[in-house]
């Protein structure tokens, strides 16, 4: 028994020791910021509007401060990060000051009284998004009550991809109440600098041009009695293409070139037809490498790809028409009286100024080949081989043609 009573008596000082009793310079002062405190949230409740008429509107202001944006073209996500300003009046929450020591501000927690929930309509399913607030927040004794938190929101935003590299994109987010009416809660814009840039930091590969802020009414047909307003946020931006030009444009432009260069060798030349050959096993490479930087979800087609394939067709066709000159050269037979009063009427027109044969009798080696075969089939071979080079002259007038046009509707251009 003597034992048990001590070891009770010694449990009970030790319990003095950790938990006694306050020392009176601790003791908690009864100040006026604490006396409002405790008497606006004696019998306060947070579960519901903030206002003493059920029927009235709790007007909620709204500001963005834009800090940082990204764009993942390829998955088509949009996130903005942002500083976001909402102010609403809480009836439950006003009192006069000359009654707490001229208090007329004081700062509160978040979850500790009613704060509007926004929702973003268009938001990323794949992640998940609260769309309660959680910060610090300034209550007025007006009952005007600010609160600022940082919220990062991420939403679906469909990319255009017809002009890529240079492309631009409207990415769109509304926000709204996702159960209440515009009556219950009303969302606006603040009356001045609804966005605000000053402290943008640009994302990476992407540039902010504007921000186009805009509230829809939300009337619609199934709910005539009530309305959804939203907020509509659309953030137009424009790709850094620099990078991409130097490994996209400026190699197509490369290519089309050796295409034309070709058009320019002798027709007798084996070389024109391995560069042609080169430049179409060029077109095929350069496709595929463009397919790796390409986003592959889009709306439509970028038309840099159109040049690349409407350009793969024209370098065959080159092919097709250097092994069809080649086999006109080579000739012997007679050249049909039609095609040869066509040549004669090319070379002694004016077409002569637009036109001109590489085949020269002075030429020693076609002297030389001319020289060892009979009369009329020497005769025979230089109309075939002038017939080839008119050909060839005109194929060059109409490729660079349609060279310019391909490159006038096709090629993307990096506009401001």
């Amino acid at each position: 028994m003597a034992h048990a009573t001590l070891l009770v008596f010694i449990v009970l000082n030790y319990l003095k020791f950790i938990y006694g009793e306050c020392p009176p310079e601790r003791v908690a002062v009864d100040h006026f910021e604490a006396k409002l405190h405790k008497d606006l949230f004696c019998a306060y409740d947070y579960s519901y509007r903030p206002v003493k008429d059920h029927r009235s509107t709790v007007n909620v202001s709204v500001r963005f401060a834009v800090k940082y944006i990204s764009f993942d073209a390829s998955e088509e996500t949009f996130n903005v990060h942002s500083w976001v300003a909402l102010k609403w009046k809480d009836e439950f929450l006003t009192w006069d000051p000359s009654e707490y020591g001229n208090i007329t501000e004081i700062q509160v927690e978040s979850h500790e009284i009613w704060t509007p929930r926004m929702s973003l309509y268009n938001a990323d399913a794949a992640l998940y998004q609260s769309d309660q607030i959680f910060t610090t927040c300034l209550l007025h004794n007006t009952g005007n009550v600010t609160c600022i938190p940082h919220v990062p929101h991420s939403g679906i935003c469909r990319s255009t991809l017809k002009y890529w590299p240079y492309d631009k994109q409207n990415c769109t987010m509304y926000f709204g109440s996702w159960m209440h009416t515009g009556e219950q809660i009303n969302f606006t814009f603040f009356n001045k600098s609804a966005v605000i840039l000053d402290d943008y930091q640009p994302g990476p590969g992407w540039s902010l041009l504007r921000v186009i802020h805009e509230r829809l009414p939300g009337n619609f047909a199934c709910c005539p009695t009530v309305t959804y307003p939203m907020l509509k946020y659309t953030f137009m931006m424009k790709r850094e293409s620099a990078g991409l030009a130097a490994i996209i444009v400026v190699p197509s432009v490369v290519i089309i070139m050796m295409t034309m260069v070709s058009l320019l060798l002798d027709v007798k030349d084996n070389n024109r037809l391995g560069l042609q050959c080169f430049s179409l096993f060029g077109h095929f490479i350069f496709l595929t490498e463009i397919g790796y930087s390409i986003p592959k979800h889009g709306a439509d087609t970028p038309i840099l790809i159109l040049f690349i394939r409407d350009s793969m067709v024209v370098t065959l066709i080159c092919i097709l028409l250097t092994l069809l000159m080649m086999s006109l050269r080579k000739r012997v037979e007679q050249v049909p009286v039609w095609l040869k009063s066509l040549s004669n009427l090319v070379i002694s027109g004016p077409g002569r100024y637009v036109v001109f044969t590489e085949f020269d009798p002075s030429n020693a080696e076609d002297q030389k080949n001319l020289s060892e075969n009979e009369p009329n089939e020497s005769q025979s071979r230089s109309d075939w081989i002038t017939l080839a080079e008119i050909l060839n002259n005109i194929v060059f007038i109409i490729f660079v043609i349609v060279y310019v046009v391909l490159l006038s509707v096709y090629i993307p251009t990096d506009t401001k």
